[in-house]
């Protein structure tokens, strides 16, 4: 958790320092806020649902068992460089650090665009983090690692051994997924930001750190949010209320 906190103090200097203007606070407050409407309008609850069955029918199958001890047979010199590859895109500070490296490029070249989805990738960033913790310290699930099974809790205990699900990593690897497919204007961008999520949520299986349902579910929660927060400047699309013959509907307009 420590580590999204830093995020969280990283993203607000650097959003500070790029964007001094009144209307700063009004727009990160507006993507925040914009991130259940997204996902309400957007495909996006069937995707994180269908993720989230595929996690739990791998856990229950004993897929997590059984892909863990595959990867454990299967070590080597090269896959262990490649894992700290994965390792190291995983961690806050390089999250922190692409995102500062967008919204830089973006302010010396004048595009808009660019410093935009900086500031909004270090938002869902901050968001998924916040959500990932919480369901860390509230599942308490031991890592494999410990040796206790797929199936061992211990929730609301300060103890990184019990915080296996969701994967913190994969989350990071999945909202740089979801803000690059919404922003994104190329496929290039696209495959190469899914690439990064796989190799995070791979390389956190082959270091014995998650389970795989833990990395299914960390880079659902985070491509989720990433795209339903970054969606926001594309999409008109708002919640309305409007008369019945008996009661006040709800639904949505574009």
């Amino acid at each position: 958790m420590q580590r999204f906190i830093v995020l969280g103090l990283v993203a607000f200097g650097i959003v500070h320092a790029a964007d001094t203007t009144s209307t700063l606070w009004e727009n990160v407050w507006g993507d925040i806020r914009s991130v259940p409407s997204g996902i309400a309008i957007e495909p996006l609850p069937s995707i994180a649902t269908s993720a989230g069955s595929l996690a739990a029918i791998v856990w229950m199958s004993g897929g997590d068992r059984a892909l863990r001890s595959a990867a454990l047979r299967n070590q080597h010199r090269t896959l262990d460089a490649l894992a700290q590859v994965g390792n190291a895109l995983g961690q806050s500070w390089s999250a922190a650090a692409l995102s500062a490296a967008i919204i830089a490029g973006g302010t010396i070249t004048g595009s808009e665009h660019t410093v935009t989805s900086g500031r909004q990738l270090l938002e869902a960033l901050a968001v998924a983090g916040f959500i990932t913790t919480a369901t860390k310290i509230a599942v308490g699930r031991a890592r494999p690692w410990r040796n206790r099974g797929d199936g061992f809790f211990l929730p609301a205990r300060w103890d990184d051994g019990q915080w296996s699900f969701p994967s913190g990593h994969a989350t990071i690897g999945g909202t740089i997924l979801g803000v690059a497919l919404a922003r994104g204007q190329s496929v290039t961008l696209h495959v190469g930001a899914a690439a990064v999520a796989f190799t995070i949520a791979w390389a956190r299986i082959y270091s014995d750190q998650h389970w795989v349902s833990d990395v299914i579910a960390g880079t659902t929660i985070g491509a989720t949010v990433g795209y339903a927060l970054a969606r926001r400047m594309h999409s008109s699309a708002q919640w309305q209320l409007y008369p019945l013959p008996n009661g006040i509907g709800i639904g949505a307009a574009w």
